[in-house]
C-alpha cells in the first residue's frame, strides 16, 4: 500500500505539476491486483490525459490525449474489460475511493 501511494505521488509530480484522478478500475484475480487510472493533468479540464496501468511489476503509461475528451476513458474502460476477459475480476472506483489509495 505505501508503495502504490509512493508511485502514485511521483506520477503526480512527474505530470504537469498537479494532477486530478478520473476513473479508476481495481482488477483482481486471486493475488494479483491490477489497477487502471485515468488521470487529468490539467484541473477543471479532461484533457490532457494519460490511463496509468499500475500492477506489482511497476507502473507505465498506456495512452495519453492531449485534445480528444473521452479517448483516456474509453480506453480505460476497454482495457479493464480486457483483463476481465483475462480472469481479473475487474470493479470501477469512485474519485473519492481512488484519491485515498
Amino acid at each position: 500500500m505505501k508503495l502504490r501511494t509512493l508511485a502514485m505521488g511521483s506520477l503526480i509530480a512527474l505530470s504537469a505539476g498537479t494532477a486530478i484522478a478520473g476513473d479508476s478500475y481495481v482488477c483482481v484475480n486471486g493475488d494479483a491486483e491490477r489497477k487502471i487510472s485515468v488521470v487529468y493533468t490539467q484541473p477543471g479540464f479532461t484533457v490532457p490525459c494519460e490511463v496509468v496501468y499500475e500492477k506489482a511489476s511497476g507502473m507505465q503509461t498506456l495512452w495519453r490525449a492531449e485534445n480528444e475528451e473521452g479517448y483516456c476513458e474509453e480506453k480505460a474502460k476497454a482495457f479493464a474489460e480486457k483483463q476481465a476477459s483475462w480472469g481479473f475480476e475487474c470493479n470501477m472506483m469512485s474519485e473519492q475511493a481512488a484519491a485515498a489509495n
